[in-house]
């Protein structure tokens, strides 16, 4: 059973998919999260660099973001292969598309390959070729292929997997739609800034579409505000393929399905194994590196059971790049052949379709994985000052989502709220979020950096 789940948060929404009960997939997404994934952008062409093949573009909030020649080309489908100087040029406006998070001293990567996503179709007013998304295969991925050439001959369309269930007036009703957006987006580019392009699509839209292209059965939400624009958005779907939906009892989702607690456990980096055994997942500045410690156990046994909760653990973190995992050596190649088949099927849904390296003769097998937004840890944990950067902490983000989280569960009402500096600072940065829903609140030095007090009625 597929199960998703969405909920406020302090900057937003989040939401979670699991499989028969297990955490597999987690993501937020809101108007203060500062990611670029899939996001759209005014930019500006500050610097073009020919020997890179690439420029470099504001998006606003002081960043700057990388844009290859390769990506650029979709500015003029007409070619190829061309020179970036010329696709682009210093000063030009243009609309682009988060491809990549930054990562450390390197700036995010944006493409100019748009794409505005409906429920049952993708619009690439650049053009492209007319497809069916990555999440419909075999004989339905080619009869919505053959569908998508009919409909959309000029190859700017592609169709999701649900699309196999509405008419075709419903498809080009659809694509007008998201046809007079893109004019409204490319309208806005005279006279706006560098920043996020505020017809973009919205977050828990963009939430809600994750899940159900995870395939997700039931959808469960909480809060009554997410409620109202879930069935609503739900409604539009076919009811043959129309996931059911159901209103918890609860001021929260997340903590009332068991949800919360596999979500702290994934910033811990130790995972204990079914049967015995543990990972020890740490991620460095060049890679993730994965050990396999188990206390005894069989060796294959360990290894086929580290396999099946790698994949979860890989996904569900968002790990990145390159992943390096130090198996207990198997020195038959039959042994091998069956670890290699379960960590294939691990990946199997896995959107970023991570490639799967043969194990090392010291064991050691390289999985790379293509880095989509950020790691869970980049927003919720960060370097210890005490300990020069060598241990991880909660971040400021973990503490506002706890506090959060404590108010709307609380059963009396709340006087006021004391909070420690750094949770003070990040309030502060917040602005006045709905969700404090006006209960005064101030610094208190005596209190831990990210520590807070509930003041209730009595």
């Amino acid at each position: 059973m597929r199960t998703g789940v969405l909920d406020p948060h302090p900057l937003g929404w989040r939401a979670g998919l699991a499989v028969d009960g297990r955490l597999v997939d987690y993501a937020e997404d809101g108007p203060g999260d500062g990611e670029v994934t899939d996001r759209l952008f005014y930019a500006r062409v500050v610097r073009v660099e020919p020997r890179l093949a690439a420029a470099f573009l504001d998006i606003g909030g002081g960043r700057t973001a990388f844009l290859t020649a390769r990506d650029a080309r979709f500015l003029d489908p007409r070619c190829a292969r061309r020179d970036i100087r010329e696709l682009v040029r210093e000063g030009e406006r243009l609309v682009v598309m988060g491809l990549r998070e930054g990562d450390d001293d390197k700036g995010p990567r944006v493409t100019a390959d748009v794409r505005l996503f409906g429920l049952f179709t993708i619009l690439r007013p650049r053009g492209g070729e007319s497809l069916a998304s990555g999440h419909a295969r075999g004989r339905l991925r080619q009869r919505l292929r053959e569908r998508a050439a009919r409909l959309f001959p000029d190859g700017r369309v592609v169709l999701r997997r649900f699309a196999d269930a509405v008419d075709d007036g419903a498809l080009v009703a659809e694509v007008r739609r998201l046809e007079t957006r893109w004019r409204e987006i490319e309208a806005g580019l005279r006279k706006a800034r560098p920043g996020p392009v505020p017809f973009g699509e919205d977050g828990l839209d963009r939430l809600l579409r994750r899940l159900l292209e995870a395939g997700a059965e039931v959808v469960e939400v909480a809060d009554a505000a997410v409620s109202a624009r879930v069935e609503r958005e739900l409604a539009r779907l076919p009811e043959a393929v129309r996931p059911r939906f159901t209103r918890l009892r609860a001021p929260l989702a997340f903590p009332a399905t068991g949800l919360e607690e596999q979500f702290e456990a994934a910033l811990q980096p130790e995972v204990a194994l079914d049967g015995g055994g543990r990972l020890v997942i740490e991620e460095t500045r060049a890679f993730v590196a994965i050990d396999v410690d188990g206390e005894g156990r069989d060796a294959l046994e360990l290894d086929l059971a580290a396999a099946r909760e790698i994949a979860r653990q890989v996904r569900l973190r968002n790990l990145g790049g390159n992943i390096l995992v130090d198996f207990v050596d198997l020195p038959r190649p039959s042994a091998r052949k069956l670890l290699d088949d379960a960590l294939r099927k691990g990946f199997r849904d896995d959107p970023a379709q991570p490639q799967i390296h043969p194990m090392s003769v010291l064991g050691i097998v390289h999985i790379t994985r293509a880095r989509r937004g950020r790691p869970l840890s980049a927003r919720y944990r960060e370097a210890c000052t005490a300990c020069r950067g060598e241990g991880r902490v909660p971040s400021a983000e973990a503490g506002l989502l706890a506090l959060f989280r404590t108010l709307r569960t609380t059963a009396r009402p709340v006087r006021a709220v004391r909070v420690g500096e750094r949770l003070a600072g990040r309030l502060a940065a917040v602005g006045d979020p709905g969700w404090l829903r006006g209960i005064p609140w101030r610094c208190d030095p005596a209190l831990a950096p990210l520590d807070f007090a509930v003041e209730e009625a009595s």
